[in-house]
């Protein structure tokens, strides 16, 4: 009975783990973000480019570390004696693969051409939430810290 909410667990809580490796939303902001004064230029998109987004790869190898972790222990829930040390070797090994590819996924996002009301065009990368379509209202949202989004007006 445990060996199984053991491997239950493990299944449930590696994919959790991963869901919130980026997230390159318009809607989604990092907590350090929250409260931070930014610019709003307000325009109109004038296109829109579907694109692919290739993660930063801020933590190289952290996908395999975690998901080999958790195929080993949901491995090691398997089998008795000797067998026990095979399938939580095969569990390592299959979890840390699909760590890595889980990490290293490209995502879609879109690529809006804006023009501004004060007169430039601009553009900006985002990914696929809020969607937003050619010839609506949107602000640009401008951190400090040379970020920027696009958001409905």
């Amino acid at each position: 009975m445990f060996k199984n909410k053991v491997a239950l667990l493990s299944l449930v809580v590696c994919p959790l783990l991963f869901s919130g490796c980026a997230d390159y939303s318009g809607d989604t902001y990092e907590g350090r973000a929250v409260g931070e004064v930014s610019r709003a230029d307000a325009g109109t998109i004038v296109s829109i480019r579907k694109i692919k987004i290739k993660p930063e790869g801020d933590t190289p190898g952290m996908g395999a570390l975690i998901g080999g972790a958790g195929g080993a222990l949901a491995g090691a829930a398997f089998g008795g004696g000797r067998g026990k040390l095979l399938t939580a070797g095969v569990g390592g090994v299959a979890g840390g693969i699909a760590g890595h590819m889980i990490q290293n996924r490209e995502q879609d996002g879109f690529e809006y051409t804006v023009r501004l009301d004060t007169g430039p065009t601009i553009v900006v990368t985002q990914g696929p939430s809020p969607a937003l379509s050619v010839g609506q209202r949107v602000n640009v949202i401008n951190s400090h810290k040379g970020r920027s989004r696009v958001v409905p007006a």
